[in-house]
Formats: C-alpha cells, sequence, structure tokens
C-alpha cells in the first residue's frame, strides 16, 4: 500500500512543479529579467519608432551590434526548426521553434519605449518582420475575438471591469488543464501504458497541449493592459501568438501520426473515443476537417505534408480575418451586402463617436479607425477637423500626421491658424510628412509668428524638409536658447536640411553641455553627408557618451 501511494505522491509532486514552473513565468519571471537586462544592458533612451531621427539612431544602434544579423539568423533558424520537424516528422524541433516565436510575445512585457530594452530585446528575433513593418504583427489580432466575446458576455449580465477576471480565469484555467493532463501522463507512464487514455485524456488526446494554448493566451491578454509609454503603443503579439500556437497544433497532429504507427488500432480506437483538444459537436469537428476532405479527399490525416498544408491554410484564413474583422473591411462588407446602409452612414456613425467620446486615447483610435476607409475618410476628417471641440480637432490633425491624406491638405493648412498649439502642431507634422510644397507659405507664417515652441520648430523642420533656405537661419537661432530641447529641435531641423552650411554650427554643438544635443548632432552630420563633417566625427569617438561615439563610429563607417 505504501508503495502505490508514494508513487501517487510523486507524480502530483512533478506535475505541480511543472506547473507552477508556468506559473511562476506568467506572474514575476518576466519582470525579474526585464528588470535585470534594463539594469545591465544599456540602451538609447528614445522612442523607437517616434520620427526620422530616432528611426536612424535605432538604425545606427542595430547596425553598431550587429544586431540585425543576430535578428535574421535566429527568425531563419526558428522557422528552419518548424519546417524541419514537420518535413522529418520530428515533433520536438517543431515545438522548439514554435517555443521561440513565442518567446516575442514575451518580449512585449518592457513597457520601455525603445523597443530593444530590458525583455524587448528578444524582439530581435522577430526582427525581419518589423523591418517590414511595424504593423505586421498585428495581422493575428483575430485572436481576441474569445476575449472580447468573454467581456461582452459579462457586461451583458451587468459585471464591472471585466478584464481580470477573464484574464485570471484564462491563466488559471490553463495553469488547471496543463497540470491535470501532466497528472494523467506521468500515471501512464508510471503504469506503461503505451496510450495514456484515462482521466483528463478522455476529454481531451492531447491535454497538456491545450493547457499551454489557454494558459499562453492569458499571457497574451496580459499585454492588453500594458502601461507603453509612447513607443507606437506598443508592438502587437498576436500575430507571434497564433503563428506558434498553429505550429503546436500542427505537432500534435504529427504526434498522432507517430501513435498511429507505433500503437496501431489501439490508438487509433483512442483517438475515434476522445476529441481532439476539447468535446465539441460532430457537425463543428466535421466543418473544421472540410479543408483536409476538399485537398486531400480524407477524414485524417495520413502525411506529414497534410498536416503543413491544412494548418498553413488555417493560418492565412485566421491572418485574413484579422484584417477583415478588425478593420474597415468588415464595414465596407456590410454595406455591399445592405443596401440600405450606404457608406457615408458608417463614416458618419464614426464621425459622431469621435465627437461624443470624452477621452483622448479612444478618441484617437476611432480617428484611426476612421482614417483606414481611406479616401472615403477624408471628407469626414476634414469636417472633423473643423469642429468647436480643440480635443476632436487634435485627434484628427494626429491621425493624419500618421496617415497623410493628400486631399486633407487645403484643411492642414487651413488648421496652422488654429487657435490651439496642439491642432497647429499636429497638423504642422502631417503637412511634413506629406513633404507637400503648396503648404510654405503657411509654416512661413508659424515660423514668423507662434509663440509656442512646438508648432514653430517643427515648422522650421518640415521646412529644412522641404528645402527652404530661410529654415537653416531659423534653426541656426534655436542654437543659442539657453533650454537644452530648443538647441536640439535646432540641430534636427539643420540635419533634415541636408545644407552644407550647417555642418560648422553642427560641429558646435558637439561641444553643446547636453548630451542629447550632441547626440543628434552627431545623426545630422551623417544625414548631411558633408566630407567636412568626417573630422568633426572623429572628434566625436572621444567624447565620454558612450551614445555619441556609437553614433560617430556607424556615421564614419556609413559616411566611407
Amino acid at each position: 500500500m505504501q508503495r502505490p501511494a508514494k508513487r501517487v505522491a510523486v507524480i502530483v509532486i512533478l506535475a505541480a512543479v511543472f506547473t507552477v514552473g508556468m506559473a511562476f513565468a506568467t506572474v514575476e519571471l518576466p519582470y525579474l529579467i526585464d528588470g535585470y537586462l534594463q539594469k545591465h544592458l544599456t540602451t538609447p533612451g528614445l522612442d523607437s519608432h517616434a520620427d526620422e531621427i530616432s528611426r536612424l539612431k535605432t538604425d545606427l544602434f542595430i547596425a553598431h551590434f550587429h544586431l540585425r544579423v543576430i535578428g535574421y539568423v535566429a527568425f531563419t533558424a526558428l522557422l528552419a526548426l518548424i519546417v524541419a520537424g514537420f518535413a522529418r516528422g520530428r515533433a520536438s524541433l517543431a515545438t522548439l521553434g514554435a517555443v521561440g516565436i513565442m518567446l516575442t510575445v514575451f518580449a512585449q512585457f518592457a513597457a520601455v519605449m525603445f523597443f530593444l530594452a530590458g525583455l524587448g530585446v528578444l524582439n530581435v528575433l522577430w526582427l525581419p518582420v518589423l523591418d517590414l513593418s511595424i504593423n505586421i504583427p498585428r495581422l493575428g489580432v483575430v485572436i481576441r475575438a474569445p476575449y472580447d466575446g468573454a467581456r461582452w458576455l459579462l457586461g451583458a449580465l451587468g459585471v464591472e471591469n471585466t478584464y481580470w477576471p477573464v484574464v485570471l480565469f484564462v491563466i488559471g484555467g490553463g495553469l488547471l488543464v496543463f497540470f491535470l493532463g501532466t497528472l494523467a501522463w506521468l500515471a501512464a507512464r508510471t503504469r506503461k501504458e503505451p496510450v495514456a487514455a484515462h482521466w483528463v485524456y478522455r476529454l481531451s488526446r492531447h491535454p497538456q497541449y491545450l493547457g499551454w494554448i489557454i494558459w499562453s493566451y492569458g499571457v497574451y491578454l496580459l499585454l492588453l493592459q500594458g502601461r507603453y509609454p509612447r513607443r507606437s503603443w506598443g508592438i502587437d503579439a498576436s500575430l507571434p501568438w497564433l503563428v506558434s500556437t498553429m505550429v503546436i497544433l500542427g505537432v500534435a497532429f504529427l504526434e498522432e501520426l507517430d501513435m498511429r504507427g507505433r500503437h496501431g488500432e489501439v490508438y487509433e480506437g483512442y483517438r475515434r473515443r476522445a476529441p481532439f483538444l476539447f468535446p465539441v459537436p460532430s457537425v463543428v469537428e466535421r466543418l473544421f476537417a472540410l479543408p483536409l476532405r476538399v485537398l486531400f479527399r480524407k477524414e485524417r490525416f495520413e502525411r506529414r505534408r497534410e498536416v503543413a498544408t491544412v494548418v498553413g491554410l488555417y493560418t492565412l484564413l485566421l491572418v485574413g480575418a484579422s484584417t477583415f474583422f478588425y478593420g474597415p473591411a468588415r464595414e465596407r462588407f456590410l454595406v455591399a451586402l445592405s443596401p440600405s446602409r450606404e457608406m457615408g452612414t458608417v463614416l458618419a456613425e464614426l464621425a459622431d463617436e469621435i465627437r461624443d467620446e470624452p477621452e483622448n486615447r479612444p478618441r484617437y483610435f476611432l480617428a484611426q479607425h476612421l482614417a483606414g476607409f481611406g479616401e472615403d475618410a477624408v471628407p469626414w476628417l476634414v469636417t472633423l477637423l473643423r469642429e468647436d471641440d480643440p480635443g476632436v480637432r487634435a485627434a484628427v490633425a494626429e491621425q493624419l500626421a500618421q496617415t497623410p491624406e493628400p486631399d486633407a491638405v487645403p484643411a492642414l493648412v487651413e488648421a496652422l491658424g488654429d487657435p490651439d498649439a496642439n491642432v497647429r502642431g499636429w497638423s504642422v507634422r502631417a503637412l511634413w510628412a506629406l513633404g507637400e510644397p503648396s503648404a510654405v507659405d503657411g509654416l512661413r507664417w508659424i515660423v514668423l509668428g507662434d509663440e509656442q515652441p512646438w508648432p514653430r520648430n517643427d515648422a522650421i523642420a518640415a521646412l529644412a524638409a522641404l528645402g527652404a533656405q530661410e529654415a537653416v537661419d531659423a534653426a541656426v537661432e534655436l542654437l543659442d536658447d539657453p533650454q537644452w530641447w530648443m538647441r536640439l529641435d535646432g540641430v534636427e531641423a539643420l540635419g533634415l536640411s541636408g545644407s552644407a552650411r550647417a555642418v560648422p554650427v553642427l560641429g558646435k554643438a558637439l561641444a553643446d553641455e547636453s548630451v542629447m544635443v550632441r547626440r543628434t548632432a552627431v545623426v545630422a552630420l551623417l544625414q548631411i553627408g558633408s566630407p567636412e563633417g568626417r573630422p568633426l566625427l572623429q572628434e566625436a569617438l572621444q567624447d565620454e557618451d558612450w551614445e555619441v561615439r556609437l553614433y560617430a563610429s556607424e556615421a564614419l563607417k556609413r559616411m566611407r
């Protein structure tokens, strides 16, 4: 009697250890690692994607430490592991690749401005994708549907503050399923059963994978409450989670092929009795198997390539669903289906939501959604840019700075005379992003007559980028300002001007007491690219600040 009791105790302890390890990885480990890395690995303190200067500094940092090479090699290695796992039937290889992709989800626990700071260094694994666009990781956003549905249901039942109940339930449920699956698997191994078919395995052929998926989904949901500074409100982690999960599902099917080959009818009989992940009606099960029947005329997987094809197809369908259901395409489709519901009605309702929304951040996202309709939305954006509420005008102007619309230029030029400095500032940035020559006169007026530093300094930079020579003189004047951030704006404008006349002035900026000014002066010399700047960059290699030295070193390499 004692020996079976001891065996059960050992099994329970082992299963508990595995589960506690996952819980620790959720609750505390990411923050501990992030704190350690931020303390011991120095990175630039800037918003990686805020503007041209920040993007250039980020690129110089990445180049100096060869992070792009490391990222591309790592990303290729992860894909190679997944491909090799499916090609050779090695589930362990594919699982390793899936876990590697899942690591990029944990990168988003680093609430920092620089996207590679702290735990954000894991973003290196996803660098080839981020190089294409920082928005690509959003292509899995359809995974929010269960979360949105759960919160809607709880809200309908009168439950308030539904975020934490949903997140804790998902994480806790995932850990429980994982624990039960591990416990049942260990029990089957100790009894030397060829196929684990008891306890929770009656409800799921892969309870451990199911527990992992539910738990990791809860980890993803934690990021929705992340307190990001600016950094584009954080890099979305939905696509990495989606890809990782789809690979895990493929791994489960690979294991079934292996189990069927090793145990024959014993496993096949179990497969007919127990559902794949969790119990669903047979009609749903047949619906999910439809691609297999259509493509291969089979009721079950028999080859690895069939698994890879169907899993890849479902991944593409979910990416397409993300674009459709979480973007303007859905409204366009509904309008096409319902002749009585015109596009103008949809846009008018969205514009009314923006007017009625009292909070700045939700109002910004509503404006972002409206701008996603492209040319159809421009008249409504222009109308909102002339609203009485300055908050509405500022939200729309900010969105037009993020997604410039050429048809909005006249309204943006008009907004340069807005009484609200925020509206003027964002309008300047929108015209700057468009590189609109017709805005030069309005920008000159801002430079000459605006008393607020933000619109005026940005107008100087915009004129400099447009090649207006008077912008150089205005920028040089800023270098005599007692405030370091005013001098910084002047240095940035000189770099954007590309004028060789600015090189001697930038030489003086390299001796500025502010390290922020010196760092940007180095980058400005690189932007200008004049041979006269090389001796100045050589001197900057002796600067006491590591960032100044780093930028100078990389600038000299590029100017060769």
